[in-house]
């Protein structure tokens, strides 16, 4: 993601998360977003993906952070058009294999307790389910907590 792709990530944050969900008050859901994702561009540890469809216009994004070993994906948003066509599978299958390539020993999530669409993509990745986190949402709603551990790369030993 780059900073012309912004617009199109805020617009796809504010369709897919509850403001809360995104660091977002209620004043100025939008500019506040906007924010929030210009300084997760500038953080070393952060890695922003965008989906583009055939006309190059961004339809999703990915954030993750790469910390030590451990991948942490914080937000996979597909804008309303573009949902049920493999954007979001697509955005999360490149965070796993850029945590395989960098041989992170797992990806850890949250997802809300109601995101049944989100658990069953998770679900058929890999991902297991470790640990439920009551209320954890700012309306009350209960967060899942996934993980997909990664294994250790092999060594080969040469002979000789």
């Amino acid at each position: 993601m780059t900073e012309r792709d912004l617009d199109a990530a805020v617009e796809i944050d504010l369709a897919s998360f509850h403001p809360s969900d995104i660091g977002a008050d209620l004043r100025d859901p939008r500019a506040t977003r906007d924010a929030s994702l210009r300084e997760e561009l500038g953080r070393t540890w952060a890695r922003v993906r965008v989906a583009r469809d055939a006309a190059g216009d961004v339809v999703g994004y990915v954030l993750f952070w790469h910390v030590v070993d451990e991948i942490h994906l914080l937000n996979v948003a597909v804008a309303p058009r573009a949902r049920r066509s493999g954007v979001g599978r697509s955005l999360v299958e490149s965070v796993i294999a850029y945590a395989r390539e960098h041989t992170a020993a797992k990806i850890l999530l949250e997802v809300r307790a109601s995101n049944v669409a989100a658990l069953g993509l998770y679900d058929r990745l890999g991902f297991t389910q470790f640990n439920v986190r009551d209320r954890y949402y700012s309306d009350g709603e209960d967060g899942v907590e996934m993980v997909l551990e990664l294994p250790a790369p092999s060594v080969s030993r040469a002979s000789g």
